[in-house]
This record gives C-alpha cells, structure tokens and sequence, in this order.
C-alpha cells in the first residue's frame, strides 16, 4: 500500500510538471494531492480506495481543467482590462548630432505614436535648458496615428560632449517621457578680442579667364586688409568646407561658421562675380561670415566696370570691418522682422490662439478668452525694456479712459516671477498682468516673435486684428483708434 501511494505522488507530480500552466499549476494540483493523502491518513482504507478509484475514472482531472480554465479566463480579462486607452512610443528617445561647433543651431524631429485605443493628449512640452526650443508640435495623437515634435537645439560654447533633455508629458503611461540631445561640442571658443580673417577665392561665373580674375581679386583684397585683421590661408578651411555633408543641404554660411569656430578663425569672406544682368560690367557679392555671430552680412554692387571690381571689392570689405557691430545689428533686425512677418501673417483674421494664466495681481486664472464681447489690447513685455514700462503707462491711461475697453499684460520672463512683480508694484497697472509658467509657456509662441514690446489687438469677436512689434507714440495713436472704432 505504501509503495502504491508513493507511485501515486510521483505520478502526480509528474502531471504537476506537464500540465497547461507547468510550474504555475504544481502548487495547485500538488496541494490537492496533498489533502487527499491527509484525507487518507484520517479514513480507512475504504476512503483511500474510493479517492484513488475517482482519479482513475478521471474526475480529478476534470475538476483541474476547470480550475485551469477559470484561471485562464481571468488572465486575459485583466490583459484586456490594461490594453485600453493611450499608448506612447517614440522612435527614439535619443538624437545623436555627432560634431558641433559652439552655437551651431539644428533642427531635429522625435516621431510619436500612439498605439492604443483611445487619444493620446500631449499636456506639455518642457525643456530642461535654455539651449533647447520646441517648434511644431501636435496637442493631441489619435489612436493608431503618429506624429512628430520639432526640437531646435543651439550648442553651448563650452566644447566637449553635451546631452540635454525635454520633458514631454501625456495622458498615457508613463506620464513623463524624457526625450535626449546629444552631441559633441568641438573647436576653438572665439572670443571677441578674435579678428582673424579667411579670404575665400571668389567664385567667378560666365569669364573666360575666370580663374585668373578670381587669384587676382583675391590677392589684391588680402593685401588691402587693416592691419588688426591678420589673414589666414583658406586652404584648410575651403577643403573642410567642400567635404562637409552638409555643404549640399544647409546654408553655405552655417558651414562656413562651423569650420570657422572649429578652426579658430573669427571672419570668412566670401565673394562671387559674374556679368551685369544689366550687360555692363559685372554683379559682385561679398558676404562676410563672423563666427561668433549666426547670421551673415552681406553687400551686393551691380554694374561694377571690371577694371574697377578690384578696388571696389575691396573698399567694400574693409567698409563692412569697420562697421561690423551696427552690421551686425542690421542682420539681426532684419532677421527678426522677417520672422515678425511670418508670423504676422499667420495670425491677422485668425481667432486668437488661447493663452492663460494667473493673474499676477489678483491670483485669479485670467484667459483671452475671458475678454469675448470687448475690444482687448495684449501687450507682451520684459522687465528690463523701457518702452514696455512706457507702453504699460499708456495703458493704464487707456483703460482708465475707456472702461469698455480691456488690456491684458504678458510677461515674457518666464521663470522670473519675483522680478516682474517688482515691476508690477511699482507701475500699478489697472489690468490684469499674467506670467506663463515654465509648464504652459509654450501658450507665448504663437504670439510672441522674439522682441519686446509687443502688441496684439483682439477684436470682441475674439478675431486678431493687429499685431504690431516695436513701439512708437504714433502707434500707439494709432491702437487707441482701432479700439475705439470697434466699440463705436
């Protein structure tokens, strides 16, 4: 009988082994084995009979399948139960730029999707550093779709390696996705004491003693040079600059700055020639690349007699040397107001985008929206501009002035709360002042275009009617006219 029931518990542990669940059922099955041998050990040897005589007929087995089956069941109801809802995946949550200069800017997209059932809402975009921009990016993803986040990211000046991150936060699990920049910041830091200069050989086009013309206007323009600009061999640099991936796909003065940063070289001239388009004389272009500046200046002469292009082109450079800071300017105001433009023309006649807060004054939540039915008047402004405090009086004015007309104030300086309540008190504006926090301040982009002050005019309707950067008495004129006539 022993040996009997010893066999019994191996066969039964080896069926533990070989069943539907494996390991996961042993415990089960070899519990009830168990009890039934307690179960023997407390009844005669008629009970021990009848048990083993139900395990031939197989009853015992049935019973598992059953247990079995209920287990199963239930497994895929709690797998069903955690498949719902918003799913996130991102194609890679790390970019690598490989070799970048100081300030080198590039662009890059992190592809999103969403592979639940239910829509995937994107609650915030944060990045950790002031070296990272968040471009075009979706609010929300539907299920089963994808869509990308535009990142522009600017180099520090340090050199070596550097990896910045964003935070981007949704309605699915997890919360929180951390999404990398990475690259290798190489090259010599310029420094504004730096005045070394390349002279790139000009491009000629349409000569027939091209290439002669171009050693010849090169030379005599690097002989030509003030003394405080010493002149380095562009060999280097043209070889560089010709071998870059890049050199097909990006701006010629982006490459150019870049191996000028990574060179040590401080300024980069480059020239082109060809025929007047007019038939006389000759279509010269010289643009002057400083490396510790993103955007390039440039001067184009048309109709200049061949045998004066040497003297002009020179007189032409040296003039622009002489002149680089308010050059510099030149480029950067035109730059902005070409943004201004774009995004000028992308909000006039449109419904103001929605932008929220709380009132720094008050502590109460003040929306755009909340204005509907009045003429509104949005100023954004800095802390430290002083057209801005003068704005902000003449608002304050206004408002006193007509009481039917609303203005709202948006404080560009996020993160630096303290500051513009300073300001706040002393001016005591008599509307409300609202300061974005660093989790919303992506509302200020589709208003705000990079310069202080700037003024948006809403009509009751909650249509864009005016968008106006800068600031001038004659405007501001102007502004009280428009709210005016949409109360009249």
């Amino acid at each position: 009988m022993a040996r009997n029931r010893r066999r019994g518990e191996i066969e039964h542990n080896r069926r533990c082994r070989l069943s539907f669940f494996g390991e996961f059922s042993q415990p089960f099955l070899c519990f009830q084995y168990r009890y039934s041998k307690l179960c023997f050990n407390q009844n005669p040897p008629a009970r021990e009979g009848r048990v083993r005589a139900r395990h031939r007929r197989g009853d015992y087995k049935a019973r598992m399948m059953k247990l079995h089956g209920i287990a199963l069941a239930a497994l895929v109801a709690f797998a069903l139960s955690c498949s719902g809802g918003p799913q996130i995946a991102v194609d890679s949550e790390v970019r690598d730029l490989g070799d970048l200069v100081p300030r080198e800017r590039k662009t890059v997209w992190f592809k999103l999707s969403n592979d639940g059932d239910a829509e995937l809402v994107i609650e915030n975009i944060r990045p950790l550093c002031d070296c990272i921009v968040i471009g075009n990016a979706p609010e929300k993803i539907a299920e089963k779709s994808a869509d990308s986040i535009e990142v522009a990211y600017t180099a520090p000046d340090s050199t070596g390696p550097d990896e910045s991150y964003l935070m981007v936060r949704t309605n699915a699990e997890p919360r929180n996705l951390k999404l990398g920049i990475h690259a290798n910041v190489i090259g010599i830091k310029l420094t504004a004491a730096d005045s070394s200069i390349v002279v790139m050989p000009f491009q000629v086009h349409g000569l027939a003693d091209g290439q002669k013309f171009s050693l010849d206007i090169f030379q005599h323009v690097v002989q030509n040079l003030p003394e405080r600009f010493p002149p380095k061999s562009p060999n280097e640099i043209t070889i560089k600059i010709r071998d870059d991936p890049s050199f097909e796909k990006e701006p010629l003065h982006d490459v150019v700055r870049k191996w000028a940063n990574v060179l040590g070289v401080r300024y980069v001239v480059i020239g082109d020639a060809r025929p007047s388009a007019r038939g006389e004389g000759l279509d010269l272009s010289i643009m002057l690349v400083d490396g510790m500046f993103r955007l390039p200046m440039g001067k184009r002469i048309s109709g200049v007699p061949r045998s004066a292009a040497f003297d002009v082109t020179s007189d032409t450079l040296n003039f622009m040397l002489a002149n680089i800071s308010s050059l510099s300017r030149e480029a950067f105001m035109t730059d902005l107001q070409r943004k201004w433009a774009e995004q000028r023309a992308a909000m006039i006649g449109k419904p103001a985008p929605p932008l929220s807060a709380e009132d720094i004054r008050t502590g109460k939540l003040v929306s755009v929206s909340d204005f509907k039915g009045k003429p509104l008047i949005v100023q954004f402004f800095s802390q430290d501009c002083d057209h801005c405090e003068e704005e902000m009086n003449w608002l304050t004015g206004l408002v006193t002035r007509h009481p039917e007309i609303a203005a709202l104030g948006v404080s560009v300086d996020v993160g630096e709360l303290d500051e513009v309540r300073a300001l706040i008190d002393e001016k005591k504006p008599n509307y409300p002042i609202i300061l974005p926090s660093e989790e919303n301040e992506k509302q200020l982009d589709p208003y705000y275009g990079g310069a202080t002050p700037q003024t948006v005019i809403i009509s009751p309707e909650g249509i864009v009617v005016e968008y106006f950067m800068g600031f001038s008495r004659q405007t501001l004129d102007r502004f009280e006219q428009i709210l005016i006539g949409m109360i009249e």
